[in-house]
Parts: C-alpha cells; structure tokens; sequence
C-alpha cells in the first residue's frame, strides 16, 4: 500500500519509463548490429522497421538514440544519430528540410530542393552522423503518385550519397511503399517487426503480465502495489490496448494522473475506466469498456472503434515496378 500522495515528480519519471519485452529487444538488437558493423568498416545496412500503432517503433529508435547521445567537440556538434519523423504529404523540399531541422540547421525558405538536398549531405558529413531515422514513413502513402515517386527516387539517392545505415519506420504499409520501388525496396531488404503482443500462448500471456509488473514496479520504486500483474487486470487491459503496449501506458499513465488530482493513493478499476475513456476511446463506456464491470470481454476492433483495422483505399499508387 503507498502511504503518500502521488506527484507531478512521479508522473514525469513515470514519462520516462521504457519496458523492454523480447520483440522490442530484438529491434533494438538489430539496430546495434548494423550500428557495430558500419562503425568497423562494413558497407551501411539499412532496415525497415514496421509495426501496427501503439507496438513500440518509435520507442527503439529513441532508445538506441538515447545511447549514443550528441554532444559537443573540438570539431562541432557531434550526432551520432539523427532522428526525423516524415512530414504529411512529403514531398522533396518538405522532407529535406526536417532532416534539416533535425540537424540543426536554419532554415533557409527560399533555396531549392537541390541546395536542400546538398545541405543534407553536408551536415551528415559534418556532423559526424553514423545513423538516420525516418519515422512515420507510411506518410508516403498520402501522397500522390507523381509527388511519391519523385521522393522516393530522391530518398534512394540521399542514401547512397550519405553511405551510412538509415532506417525507415512506420506501420505495415510501408511494405506497400518499398514495393512500388525495386531499388529503394533492395536497399530495405531487412526487416524488423514490433508485433501486438497477443494472449494465445502462454510465453505471450506471461511476456504481457511481466510488462505490467515492470510498469507497477517502476512507477513505484521497486514496490508492486498497483495489482497491474493480477490476471484479471492483465485480461482487461489486453482489452483496452488490443496488445499494443503504446496503449497500455496511456492507460496508466492517465490513471496516475487521475490519482494526482485526486490525491489517491491506491488504483481502483474505476481510475483505469476513466482513463480508457480520456486517453483511449471516448465513447468507450459501459459494457464498451475493459475495466467496467459489465464489459462484455471481446475485441475492440469494429468500425469506429479505437482497434479498427487500418484500411488504404487509395488505388494506382502502389504497383510492382518494372
């Protein structure tokens, strides 16, 4: 039992807590081996990095940034990582320019798209950067075919001319993007994926249940007191974040908040209730949602609501190149 109020201090340090589980490991595994190998003087891999909202993708790249943190030299601003989420609707210019930002530069309005371009490559150079992360690169897919074309025959050539390990991220569709393209797809050959974390098999169910227990763990400081590991909350909050562990922190971290307002100091289902509500789903109310009593324990998953599968209706954008 906690015996003091929760505080703005332990919803921060709550912010910055990142569960590892086996699949997310292994992504971030993989970004090290490519890492290790180019610092040694291998040829750059790149590698796709695809999951479904909520499974974790953005969390490696800014886990293994974390690790190779930038910092001042005699030479200039050292980033060993740059990390960039792809603009809506990228078109060349659009998409040089937040590499741009994310390397510092300022912005320069009016010059075009090949001065962009050779800025990039610059910078790279100049600031020493040993990987590039392009985040939310199923943004492609919003574009339309002449724009999407043009900035993926681009992104082919920048990443040649930089030679360093890049690494685009984003959810399935990606594989739609890279299959338009033959030659930016033989440079993504390598794959990682961050899957939902299903309850179908026993080392999944277990896997989930470690996860809340590090979340209960570490939000208060070596002490399990939130009950998030007993299989009854394990089963509902499956429910109310389809596996995906991006909705699962917003679920607690929301119900933390709701005890800081509240200045309670145990969680109760109806914190956890209310936070599906705010956080997750609004309409999710009643026998709609995973910790109400009279929740009717299925998948949230029909049209208009929040686990709905993802449906592109676009058509002629993506075909197989010749």
């Amino acid at each position: 039992m906690n015996n003091r109020p929760y505080t703005i201090a332990d919803l921060r340090r709550a912010e910055n807590i990142q569960v590892m589980h086996a699949e997310f490991a292994a992504a971030l595994e993989r970004l090290t081996d490519f890492h290790t190998l180019w610092l040694a003087g291998a040829a750059p891999r790149n590698l796709l990095l695809v999951g479904d909202s909520g499974t974790g993708k953005t969390s490696v790249l800014k886990t293994f940034a974390s690790r190779h943190p930038n910092r001042p030299t005699m030479e200039g601003l050292y980033l060993p990582t740059v990390y960039v989420r792809v603009p809506a609707n990228p078109t060349v210019k659009g998409l040089a320019e937040a590499i741009l930002i994310a390397l510092g530069a300022s912005q320069q309005m009016r010059s075009s798209a090949q001065e962009k371009t050779n800025q990039v490559i610059q910078l790279i150079r100049g600031c020493r950067t040993e990987m590039l992360f392009l985040d939310e690169f199923h943004h492609f897919v919003d574009s339309g075919r002449r724009t999407f074309e043009e900035v993926t025959e681009w992104l082919k050539i920048l990443i040649d001319a930089m030679s360093i390990p890049t690494v685009l991220s984003g959810l399935p569709e990606c594989e739609l993007i890279l299959r338009s393209n033959e030659q930016l797809r033989r440079r993504f050959a390598a794959r990682a994926t961050l899957p939902p974390i299903e309850l179908s098999k026993t080392e999944d169910k277990m896997m989930f249940r470690d996860v809340l227990h590090a979340w209960d763990t570490q939000i208060n400081q070596g002490r399990t007191i939130w009950g998030l590991a007993e299989w009854e909350r394990v089963r509902r909050m499956h429910y109310a974040s389809n596996g995906r562990l991006g909705y699962a922190s917003k679920v607690i971290l929301g119900a933390l908040e709701l005890m800081i307002r509240s200045g309670a100091t145990e969680l109760s289902d109806d914190m956890l209730e209310q936070s599906f509500i705010r956080y997750v789903w609004n309409e999710g109310r009643g026998e709609m949602n995973p910790f109400n009593p009279a929740f009717t324990f299925r998948r949230l998953n029909q049209a208009g609501e929040p686990f709905e599968p993802t449906r592109f209706t676009r058509k002629g954008i993506f075909t197989t190149a010749t």
